[in-house]
């Protein structure tokens, strides 16, 4: 029965443990860009087209009220765990787009006007804050239940796209560039009509060779202790982020033509090392990997700041590199949990997002006051170092023992770490023990068979001898969709009942 690994075509060939198609590419790509647009004009309505590091009130301030009604949203959602009907969305998307469009034509005819009115302008950076976000929402959901690889390469490829783009409209006055992304803002509308024509960017079947935040929201969604981790490492971080973005007084810094272009080139570089590593099967990628990638545009940027006390720009430049970096990371969490939690995507959307904007905006707007207390550059910058230091750390133990099934190796590391903390692990009840030697037994079919991860989540709860419904219900999918990827399961494997899998399943546990 011990049955030889099958090949697929598409794979492992030039190098890459993962190769695109051509088809896959197209059926992700209006999803990339739908995310790409709204996140475009949310930066230039609101962020001022990174033509400096913030836009001051109306980046932070406009964040922190868009915050409020959505944290209250969040709040219920997470109480009731009830779920957005799908029409509800599609018209509030709907409407979303339209409002970001119309503020940014606010943003821009306010900026034309030799007086600056701050409460109107306030206004309209907030509606087109909180539309974008409610936007980007709605494209982040259409990624639920991808492969940890599809989602790195829907969201670093909308990031390296807008950041591009809003590198080559920099050099026109902002008030035209406000009035040109008005109406690229509305090429949302063709790209959901697009997007609902192809396959959900799920179906894709790209295999994931890095494990990513996947591989840990799998097996740990609705764990207070995972959803704390992450939560608190992100939340460290956005403040050393906040610090950063109003260093040293509170002003933002702007950028010559020459650092906005080398920010460009950095940011690019940064998006587009991570998804090659990717590409060819680095497994850290996205865990460690991006942390310490973090870590290391901070402390460049506090060098930079410190060295070049008198050309800021040059440390702004690796400091809002970290603010992207971070943002793109946090929008591939979010797809992550959402994938594996079992409520609604936009709850994990909001508190993704919260806790990222809330400190950061904090931060961002009390850096005058900390300035005004402690007139110095280096008070702010020792927090912010000590905050770097502190939340990679965190990150790092954390994940060291989230990680002590992985190899012999993590697995003493983590219970030297357990037994000098005190720590103990309790004993897993009989059916947790089940569901976990089942996991085990179906990602080593994964390997074999090259399921997806979504595969190979339904191949588990079928394997338990759960029906097709319940499948559906408890992974947040339509019974149809349990239905395909059963069909695909029993075509790759060429096995063609429950009884065959669980079967096959057993000489794994054995």
């Amino acid at each position: 029965m011990n049955r030889g690994p099958k090949k697929a075509d598409g794979f492992n060939t030039g190098g890459f443990a993962v190769n695109v198609t051509k088809e896959q590419l197209n059926a992700l790509f209006p999803t990339a860009l739908g995310l790409m647009l709204a996140r475009t004009g949310m930066i230039v309505g609101a962020y001022g087209g990174y033509a400096s590091t913030d836009a001051g009130i109306y980046t932070d301030g406009a964040s922190f009220i868009s915050l409020v009604p959505l944290v209250i949203v969040m709040i219920f959602l997470g109480i009731t765990e009830k779920k957005i009907p799908k029409r509800a969305i599609f018209h509030i998307t709907n409407v979303c787009v339209a409002i970001e469009a119309v503020g940014l034509i606010a943003v821009g005819l306010i900026e034309w006007q030799p007086v600056d009115y701050l409460y109107m302008h306030l206004t309209a950076a907030t509606l087109v804050t909180f539309s974008a976000w409610m936007c980007m929402f709605y494209w982040l959901r259409r990624c639920r239940g991808t492969s940890c690889a599809t989602a790195i390469i829907i969201v670093l490829g909308a990031m390296i796209l807008s950041e591009t783009s809003l590198y080559v409209f920099s050099f026109v006055p902002h008030y035209i560039e406000c009035l040109i992304f008005a109406g690229l803002v509305l090429c949302q509308y063709p790209a959901a009509a697009a997007a609902r024509k192809r396959a959900l960017p799920a179906d894709a079947q790209l295999p994931s060779v890095s494990r990513g935040y996947f591989h840990f929201a799998q097996k740990n969604a609705d764990s207070v202790r995972f959803l704390a981790i992450i939560a608190v490492g992100s939340f460290v971080m956005s403040i050393a982020i906040g610090i950063l973005k109003g260093f040293p007084d509170g002003a933002a810094i702007p950028f010559t033509p020459v650092t906005r272009f080398f920010y460009t080139l950095v940011i690019d570089a940064v998006f587009i090392g991570l998804l090659v590593a990717t590409l060819i099967g680095r497994k850290n990628t996205m865990t460690i990997g991006t942390w310490l990638i973090l870590q290391a545009l901070g402390t460049i940027a506090l060098i930079l700041f410190a060295a070049f006390p008198d050309r800021l720009d040059l440390g702004a430049v690796f400091g809002n590199s970290m603010n992207v970096t971070m943002t793109g990371f946090i929008l591939y969490l979010i797809i992550a949990f959402s994938s594996y939690g079992h409520r609604d995507t936009y709850y994990y959307a909001i508190a993704g997002w919260s806790v990222f904007i809330l400190p950061r905006s904090i931060m961002r707007v009390s850096s005058l006051e900390i300035y005004e207390r402690f007139p110095s550059d280096a008070f702010p910058a020792v927090i912010c170092g000590a905050l770097l230091l502190l939340s990679a750390q965190f990150i790092f133990l954390q994940f060291l023992m989230l990680e002590r099934d992985e190899t012999a190796q993590t697995k003493a590391a983590a219970m030297s770490v357990q037994k000098l903390l005190g720590i103990k692990e309790k004993a897993a009840p009989a059916s947790e023990m089940r569901r976990a030697i089942t996991e085990e037994s179906a990602r080593a079919m994964q390997k074999q068979f090259l399921l997806s991860d979504r595969e190979t989540e339904v191949l588990t709860l079928y394997a338990m001898g759960l029906t097709q419904a319940k499948i559906a219900e408890k992974l947040c999918i339509a019974q149809g969709t349990a239905h395909t990827h059963i069909k695909r399961i029993y075509s790759k494997t060429d096995l063609h009942s429950r009884q065959a899998l669980i079967d096959y399943i057993e000489q794994y546990a054995d």
